[in-house]
């Protein structure tokens, strides 16, 4: 079915496509038969996958970005998802940055965006996380500053979300280099005080274009900052890997980080870095460039213990999610 609308949607700016698809679940929220039947058909015959005290459904998670506000993690889970990551949030809103800001290549399978991390801020993103149903599904939360170059302030501001939101959250996420090291280092040792108390992990997520050199002084890091686990990895800057698009149609898009399919091998290898290097009970979950089971299952045999996927949900539709957990169950 999917398929046959794809071609209609995909003629509509990225962004406007995506807010509809947003404005329909909000609307599905209310059709309790739909939202029943929808259950049933996409629910994965999947193993549950344990990690210390949590239990993910299965080991296909959806990756933030998608669901910037929490307004719809709760519709989402109903097409199978294992866990949910919602935001990236700040405390204060972010409009981000003009809009046309996310583009499809469909060639490459690749989406690229620019939004800039635009979000409603904390108090909406608390509002809309009070709508969790506890033991449906593992909730993660990307949490930001709005002043990621002024220490005190990103110590004060990760630290509140934190705690504001540890109610809902299962685990947090914080992007490797939406600050710098020095201060996310001073961000990590104010936040440790608040794990303590909450006990809510932590991950690191790496950007694609991190290099291979450099992961043996992420790891130590994360392990110096008891960092919990890390998702690897994010959007590439790297245009030479999207090897199918027209140099027109790629120029015509501009700037952006690219996510799909071109990252995959980019990802798996910082994934099978990880897995040989990091400490065994650090988490570690393969995300960018899925798009089929073949791709995820690849994941897993790199070291990566769940997946992520975004541009799949784009590309394929909702039973790519069903298609994927079942491919990933052991």
């Amino acid at each position: 079915m999917y398929q046959s609308i794809r071609p209609w949607l995909f003629r509509i700016d990225a962004e406007k496509a995506h807010n509809q698809i947003i404005t329909l679940l909000h609307l599905y929220r209310h059709l309790s038969p739909a939202r029943s039947l929808t259950r049933r058909l996409h629910d994965p015959k999947a193993n549950p996958f344990q990690w210390k005290n949590l239990t993910f459904k299965n080991r296909v998670g959806l990756s933030a970005g998608f669901d910037k506000e929490a307004s719809c993690f709760d519709e989402l889970s109903d097409w199978g998802f294992g866990f949910i990551e919602v935001g990236t949030v700040t405390p204060e809103k972010v409009a981000g940055n003009p809009s046309p800001r996310i583009f499809r290549l469909p060639e490459d399978n690749a989406l690229v965006s620019r939004t800039g991390f635009n979000n409603p801020g904390k108090d909406i993103f608390l509002k809309n996380l009070q709508r969790k149903q506890k033991g449906k599904y593992i909730l993660g939360i990307n949490i930001n500053t709005n002043h990621p170059n002024e220490v005190k302030q990103a110590q004060a501001e990760i630290a509140d979300l934190y705690q504001t939101f540890s109610e809902y959250a299962d685990y947090y996420t914080i992007n490797w280099g939406s600050m710098p090291a020095e201060i996310l280092s001073a961000v990590l040792i104010t936040l440790l005080p608040q794990k303590q108390i909450h006990h809510k992990p932590v991950f690191l997520k790496l950007p694609a274009d991190v290099p291979i050199e450099k992961l043996d002084e992420i790891i130590a890091f994360a392990n110096q900052h008891h960092i919990d686990g890390f998702i690897a990895t994010g959007p590439t800057q790297d245009r030479s890997l999207l090897i199918h698009s027209s140099k027109a149609e790629i120029e015509q898009v501009g700037a952006g980080g690219i996510s799909g399919l071109p990252v995959i091998h980019k990802s798996i290898e910082v994934v099978g870095y990880l897995s040989t290097h990091a400490p065994k009970e650090m988490l570690i979950i393969g995300a960018g460039g899925i798009i089929t089971p073949l791709e995820a299952t690849s994941m897993l045999k790199a070291g990566a213990h769940l997946v992520q996927i975004y541009s799949a949900f784009i590309y394929k539709g909702p039973g790519i999610v069903k298609q994927i957990a079942e491919a990933c169950n052991p």
